[in-house]
Formats: C-alpha cells, sequence, structure tokens
C-alpha cells in the first residue's frame, strides 16, 4: 500500500502498524519546518499515486495540501473518502494562541505571558507531542488501513494490537521517570510542544516568538528575559528545526539551559523511532532541569 505521510510523525506512526507492507513518501524531513511545506514535482507525483494520506488535518497543511491534491488529481484521496486519513479527528485538541499546559493529564488554561500571533486553523496541530493522543491516533490508523487494504487485515490488525501495547507500557514508564518535571516553568520559542509539555505536568512561562514565523525583536527579547527570571524559569526550549539564537540570547541573559527537542520523529540524532521520540523528549528535559544544555 503506497501512504504520503504530511509529517515524520505520521509516517513512522504507519511504519510501525503497516511494516513491510507499506511504502511511505514524507512530504517533509524531520529538520524542516512543518508550516513551510513546497509542493514539490515529486510530492504531487506520491500524492497522485498513494493509497493513503495520512495527515494532521484541522486546518494544518490546508495552505499547500489542498493546492496539491487538486494538481494530483487522485480520486482515492477526495473529502470522506476512506483514503482520507486526518489525526485531528480522533483527539481533542488544544486551543491556540494563550493555552498553556496546566497540571499533569490536565487541558491547560489561559494565560498572558504566553500570547502569541500564531493560528493553526482548529487548535494547535502538533499533536504528536502528546503519546496518549498518538495511541488514540494508532487504533483509528489501523483499522483505517485494513479498510483501504483488506488483504492486510491479519498483519494490520497484529501489528496495531502490539503497538497499543506496548505503546500502552511506555506512557506509564515515562510518565514515572518524568515526575520531577510535574509543575517546572519553562520558556518556549514556539507554541510547538505544548501538548508534550501538557502530558508531563510542565508549565509554559512564556514564549520567545510573538508571532509565528517573525523574529523576536529587542523589546520581545527584553519582556521574554524579565518572564523567566520573575516565573524562576528552570530552562528554554527550542525545536530542532529552529534558529536557536533567539532561545540562546534567554539562557545566555537569564543564566539557564537552553533544551534542544526533537519535536518530531527524526528531529534529532537519539530520536529515530516513534519510542525513541518520547524517551529522547522527557531525557532532553530531565538534563534541563539538571542545569545542562541539550544542543
Amino acid at each position: 500500500m503506497k501512504v504520503f505521510a504530511c509529517l515524520p510523525e505520521w509516517a513512522a506512526l504507519t511504519q510501525e502498524l503497516g511494516g513491510d507492507n507499506v511504502e511511505i513518501f514524507t512530504a517533509i524531513s524531520p529538520t524542516e519546518n512543518p508550516e513551510q511545506v513546497s509542493a514539490t514535482p515529486a510530492l504531487i507525483s506520491a500524492l497522485s499515486q498513494a493509497d493513503l494520506l495520512v495527515c494532521t488535518g484541522g486546518g494544518f497543511e490546508d495552505s499547500w495540501l489542498n493546492p496539491a491534491l487538486s494538481r494530483a488529481q487522485n480520486p482515492k484521496l477526495g473529502k470522506g473518502k476512506p483514503g482520507a486519513f486526518y489525526a485531528s479527528q480522533f483527539v481533542k485538541l488544544m486551543e491556540d494562541h494563550d493555552e498553556k499546559p496546566a497540571a499533569k493529564g490536565g487541558h491547560g488554561h489561559s494565560h498572558g505571558a504566553a500570547k502569541s500571533g500564531h493560528a493553526h486553523g482548529e487548535g494547535n496541530p502538533h499533536i504528536q507531542g502528546d503519546p496518549r493522543r498518538v495511541r488514540t491516533v494508532a487504533g483509528q490508523l489501523g483499522r483505517r488501513m485494513i479498510e483501504v487494504d483488506p488483504s492486510g487485515k491479519a498483519l494490520y490488525g497484529d501489528r496495531t494490537k502490539a503497538f497499543l501495547q506496548n505503546f500502552a507500557a511506555l506512557i506509564k514508564e515515562l510518565e514515572k521517570k518524568a515526575k520531577p518535571l510535574d509543575h517546572v516553568h519553562v520558556i518556549v520559542q514556539h507554541e510547538h510542544s505544548n501538548y508534550l509539555l501538557d502530558w508531563l505536568g510542565l508549565e509554559i512561562s512564556g514564549i520567545v516568538e510573538p508571532e509565528v514565523g517573525v523574529p523576536p525583536g529587542p523589546a520581545d527579547l527584553a519582556r521574554i528575559v524579565e518572564v523567566a527570571q520573575k516565573s524562576k524559569a528552570k530552562f528554554v526550549i527550542h525545536a530542532a528545526y529552529e534558529d536557536p539564537r533567539p532561545s540562546q540570547f534567554v539562557t545566555e541573559r537569564v543564566k539557564i539551559p537552553l533544551v534542544k527537542l526533537p519535536f518530531t520523529v527524526g528531529g534529532t540524532e537519539d530520536a529515530k523511532t516513534l519510542t525513541d521520540f518520547y524517551r529522547a523528549s522527557v531525557d532532553r528535559l530531565l538534563d534541563g532541569l539538571a542545569g545542562r544544555d541539550r544542543n
């Protein structure tokens, strides 16, 4: 079965469930900005041949995916067709702009410090940070793969069942390991890690980027330095695909660690698989809490 994945996390999940039965094209690499996808001829060609489309949805990919689908002319991937799978349809999205992670397992709440000019359509789309949501998506994706490719029913069913069991154990293990992170205050460069931080109970004190894609000016940086100091933030987080310099400026002024998170599968060398992605993310956050930089 030929699969078109909009993002590396969905490619990794599809591979886990499909094994050798799937051939996957991924729209971007793990270190590219997911909000800046180019509809290349290779991408259009892959869309035109795909049996299954696996994307986030919720309006996140619309700006490039809708025109690309129009050019690809693949009826299998049309709206409402079994071949069009959007992960956001199966989980609750966190709100954008001013929601911050709250207590572990919670859904966050509004606060002034983390406001940003970010707009993602129906909500924050970066759900890959929360393995609980990804586990829910996995169950639905396994069923959809069987619907699209009935010949692989036994394989997809077995692999999905095994994945769900293993992931439940992983979540339990990492929640225990990450307990020291509960209620720890951090600064983030962008709203890319809200789901991860919500899962682990960290609190976002402020966001370095005042508006997505717009580098912070001197006044913005001065404000975040003040927020970091007042909130006693333990470290600053940036994603692997981001220019770390704005965050680095803050860490140098406040004298706290800078932590690079993989953001997606393959974003850093220690995040090659979905399981490794979550392990690496927790380990890097714990290093930040211990006062260590992670580049």
